[in-house]
């Protein structure tokens, strides 16, 4: 039975979304707390979304809502896309509800044409903006964020309180905490018993928070940062994967090899040996390297054409 996992999202401080130009190759079923609008700048891309499949081509954009379960797969290579995630704080200095919005340019809904131009346009110029970094960048991407949020609100249907399985902010903080104190000691055997006396968190309170994260048990969140430092190491070192399970924090190459090929569906060996850009950012299996060149070319021709 394939299990469904929650994907962690972390964004630079000073921005209030992530933005990645990716190719998709494919995507395990996963969630996370934030919403995800994907919008295929080139190709094709097959979208699944709470049981219903899109099949979505250039132009096109969806919005993953927050706690949504969702996967992707190509139907055909040499496809471009631009994801941008972000959170519910974005809503949170407005409104204190949660929302569900119906973004699918596959089912328009009665969604005005120059609606989606409007989405288009904001989304290739965030893009553009987190490649090419100009002066008082920041603030442009905000400015461009917000117009995306609020021609939702405007444009398209939506539903109050809808995001399920969103926990109340004191559980976010502890899961903040229980996630910092791993990420910072992955590489070692971390002790539960220890790991509640440093977070002042008893035991149960920590194993309850990290089911209602949708995280199996703290093992699997140890796990989880082993394995994405791991992939940093294969994709930009020659280092030996015996060195690499080590220093990653593995206590043998069998179980390096195992939890490596249960988190990304392939063994160490075949994950190095995929094309990776140098700089690659940290996301979910099946994310592979493209011509940036290129991609910053196609979104400026959004930008020009949605003007």
């Amino acid at each position: 039975m394939q299990t469904c996992e929650l994907e962690y999202i972390e964004r630079a401080a000073q921005s209030p979304l992530t933005c990645r130009i990716v190719s998709i190759e494919n995507s395990s079923p996963h969630w996370h707390y934030e919403y995800e609008a994907f919008f295929v700048l080139r190709g094709g891309v097959t979208a699944t979304c709470e049981g219903d499949e899109w099949r979505l081509k250039a132009g096109d954009i969806f919005l993953f809502n927050a706690c949504e379960i969702h996967s992707l797969n190509r139907p055909e290579p040499d496809n471009l896309c631009l994801v941008a995630q972000f959170s519910l704080d974005v809503f949170s200095d407005v409104y204190r509800s949660s929302f569900r919005f119906d973004l699918n340019t596959r089912a328009p809904a009665g969604v005005p044409g120059e609606a989606y131009d409007i989405f288009r346009r904001d989304l290739a110029w965030i893009g553009l903006l987190m490649q090419e970094r100009p002066n008082g960048h920041q603030f442009f991407i905000r400015s461009r964020l917000y117009d995306f949020v609020g021609s939702m609100f405007k444009y398209l249907n939506y539903e109050v309180g809808a995001a399920a399985r969103q926990p109340a902010g004191g559980h976010l903080k502890d899961f903040d905490a229980i996630k910092g104190y791993i990420k910072q000691r992955f590489a070692e055997e971390i002790s539960i018993g220890q790991m509640c006396r440093d977070l002042a968190m008893s035991r149960a309170k920590l194993y309850r928070t990290l089911k209602e994260a949708g995280t199996e048990s703290y093992k699997s969140l140890v796990n989880y940062y082993r394995v994405e430092f791991a992939k940093g190491l294969l994709r930009n070192t020659a280092s030996s994967i015996q060195y690499i399970a080590s220093v990653s924090g593995f206590e043998s190459d069998s179980s390096f090899y195992r939890v490596f090929k249960e988190l990304t569906s392939v063994s160490p060996g075949r994950y190095r040996e995929r094309p990776h850009a140098k700089e690659a950012p940290v996301g979910i299996q099946g994310y592979v390297s493209y011509n940036m060149p290129q991609a910053l070319d196609v979104l400026r021709e959004y930008c020009a054409g949605c003007q």
